[in-house]
């Protein structure tokens, strides 16, 4: 092989290596992205569900609470 194949060769490894490394790296932040997404899932359904309970306790306050109150 003639010496500019060489250095060729040698400039591709070296670039394969970091992108080994470059992707291994990414991996770990998508594993950890993808734990905090899931940790926030819970989340959003229980803002929900409270949210659901407060609207209709607040609904029903609004319906029954004219005919409770008295003007006395």
């Amino acid at each position: 092989m003639t010496d500019e194949v060489q250095r060729d060769l040698g400039r591709m490894e070296a670039q394969i290596t970091t992108l080994i490394s470059q992707v291994s790296a990414l991996n770990v932040k998508v594993a950890a992205i993808d734990k905090t997404l899931s940790e926030a899932r819970g989340g959003w359904r229980m803002l929900l569900m409270v949210g659901g309970v407060a609207g209709a306790v607040g609904g029903l306050l609004g319906k029954y609470l004219p005919f409770l109150h008295t003007d006395g």
